[in-house]
């Protein structure tokens, strides 16, 4: 189970929102988002997560600015 807080639960709203409707949004949203859902059972963040994240993050971006 996912536990969000207020706030990143009304990120993550518009995040989804904004990518279903093709509106605009930022890249940190995306980001925050896929730290916020990882696996639940890890104790410690590793130090290359916030990295692994921007880079997944832009990654899907230009997947997504593809043409056809």
């Amino acid at each position: 189970m996912i536990v969000l807080t207020d706030q990143q639960a009304l990120t993550l709203h518009h995040l989804l929102t904004a990518i279903l409707l093709n509106e605009t949004y930022r890249i940190s949203e995306l980001e925050d988002a896929i730290v916020w859902t990882a696996p639940e059972n890890r104790q410690i963040l590793c130090p290359f997560d916030s990295l692994w994240s921007k880079n997944l993050a832009q990654e899907i971006v230009r997947l997504m600015n593809q043409p056809g």
